[in-house]
């Protein structure tokens, strides 16, 4: 958090945007013995500066009046939809310092918006692809999720009153439907991807570096988690993609081949210049099964490059294909995948 906008915030100078980003900020931490001595000094100074009107003398008092309010407006929705405890959280004193600021100014009400989730919260649901299955996700404000093979979804159900929270493990294709108010945000690692009404797929493999953005229709603000702030990365606009290296934090935009990135949705298996690893892969993910390779020479494997498409096809109609470009026999058992690169035996 910007030093500057903190004492822009404990002055009581800052834009009510600038309130929310800070108030934003509290609600992530938990304070240190330091910073507990920081809200100490700063509670003496704001009851200290506290303005004369009678109904707003007391800050605590007031801070306690909107807990009791907001908890009797609640009381009747069940302990999964309450975001957060009344008590015992450890930024509540944050937020009673975060009161005894904005309340001179008549911006309390930003603090009980932060501090409390009055808006019922939805169950949370989370939906997932098992190996060799895709799947379609209707969500209840009309927007779609495709999900690709061995990938997850979590979210709320309904959204909350003013944002529309995703969190992604694997790959999935959105299309989101239009809503001003509450920006659609699907979470995939440390990546945040954020839309109004917008396609794109987000590629998240967790046995992979590479975390990958590609967008299709629309726009997409693109930022990254660090220590607890968002770092915008890119705006995306259509055909553009952004790739987020894992290992080295670094990320580049580029275009991208459609067909290569967003064929997967509408069941088109893609290979262009793909090594082995890549196909098997691709294979793998594709159908639920685990392959095994014999017979192929080490020096053949780095030269090995294939290109072709398959749309709606068995797994033995794609590797007949396959085996008959590049020259391999196959034995399929369960889910289990043999290729064998043997050379055949010379004409007599």
């Amino acid at each position: 958090m910007n030093q500057h906008l903190l004492d822009k915030f404990y002055q009581g100078e800052c834009t009510p945007e600038e309130v929310k980003e800070v108030l934003a900020w509290f609600k992530s931490q938990e304070p240190s013995q330091e910073q507990e001595q920081h809200l100490a000094q700063e509670w003496e100074k704001a009851e200290q500066n506290k303005v004369e009107v009678d109904s707003l003398l007391d800050v605590d008092k007031t801070w306690r009046s909107v807990e009791a309010s907001i908890l009797s407006e609640t009381e009747s929705v069940g302990d999964e939809a309450r975001v957060l405890p009344l008590r015992g959280t450890p930024w509540v004193k944050w937020m009673k310092v975060a009161a005894s600021v904005l309340l001179p100014l008549g911006l309390l009400g930003l603090v009980a918006l932060w501090y409390f989730n009055t808006t019922p919260a939805g169950k949370l649901m989370t939906m997932q692809t098992a190996p060799g299955e895709r799947k379609t996700v209707q969500l209840e404000d009309g927007s779609t999720i495709i999900l690709q093979s061995g990938s997850q979804v979590t979210y709320r159900q309904p959204f909350a009153a003013d944002r529309r929270d995703i969190t992604l493990e694997g790959e999935a294709f959105f299309q989101v439907a239009k809503d001003k108010r509450r920006p659609f945000v699907v979470k995939s690692g440390a990546i945040y991807t954020q839309a109004l009404g917008t396609s794109f797929n987000i590629k998240y493999l967790p046995n992979d570096t590479a975390t990958s953005v590609a967008l299709a229709t629309g726009l997409v603000k693109i930022s990254q988690d660090q220590n607890h702030s968002r770092v915008q990365l890119a705006h995306l606009v259509p055909g553009e993609q952004l790739q987020f290296n894992r290992d080295n934090q670094q990320h580049r935009v580029s275009t991208f081949e459609r067909r290569e990135v967003l064929s997967w949705k509408d069941g088109v298996l893609y290979f262009k210049k793909a090594s082995l690893g890549e196909v098997v892969q691709k294979i793998e993910q594709w159908y639920g099964v685990e392959v095994a390779v014999t017979g192929l020479k080490p020096e053949k494997m780095k030269e090995w490059s294939y290109t072709g498409e398959y749309t709606d096809q068995s797994l033995p109609q794609v590797l007949e294909g396959i085996g008959f470009v590049k020259q391999f026999s196959f034995k399929i058992q369960d889910n289990h995948v043999r290729l064998n690169f043997t050379a055949p035996m010379p004409m007599k």
